[in-house]
């Protein structure tokens, strides 16, 4: 798929204003619309290009998959390529699961509620990082501490994910 930026016309940045990205997005799908067209070798084109911007809305409007496209785009390594954890993580995520396990069968959901909370916590401690390493760029990425907690972050969103109700 093309770069998400070009194709709503924003800038290559993490910190993307919502109410300007959502701006973009309406403008290009009113732009690209297939039902402006008449012609069908038109449509069709018009219909791949409404697909990119559907695309390039979903990545950046999500801010992992944001982090994830800008950090690729600006040549740091892919999730496939560098799938390095924090030293601990691991063995955290092993021990809130064991706890999120019994939660389960236990029903008992203020546990529950907790360990929500402490995920959402984490999810959102790992994004602002993210964007503090983002903003925080003088002359050099760092694009190692970027992908290493894109990486937790993963972990975090994949267990909120698979939470009950």
């Amino acid at each position: 798929m093309p770069d998400p930026f070009k194709t709503l016309g924003l800038p290559a940045r993490y910190d993307l204003d919502p109410t300007d990205l959502h701006t973009r997005f309406i403008q290009a799908s009113a732009a690209t619309h297939p039902d402006r067209y008449t012609d069908p070798v038109d449509q069709a084109q018009a219909a791949e290009r409404a697909a990119e911007v559907n695309h390039a809305y979903a990545v950046l409007s999500d801010p992992e998959r944001r982090a994830d496209a800008l950090l690729t785009l600006l040549g740091g390594p892919a999730k496939e390529q560098d799938k390095s954890l924090p030293p601990d993580l691991l063995m955290d995520m092993m021990e809130t699961r064991e706890q999120l396990e019994e939660a389960i069968a236990q029903e008992n959901l203020d546990e529950l509620n907790k360990l929500r909370d402490w995920a959402n916590d984490q999810r959102d401690a790992h994004l602002k990082s993210i964007a503090d390493l983002f903003a925080d760029t003088q002359d050099t990425l760092p694009a190692k501490s970027i992908r290493l907690e894109l990486n937790a972050l993963r972990y975090i969103q994949r267990m909120l994910d698979q939470m009950p109700g």
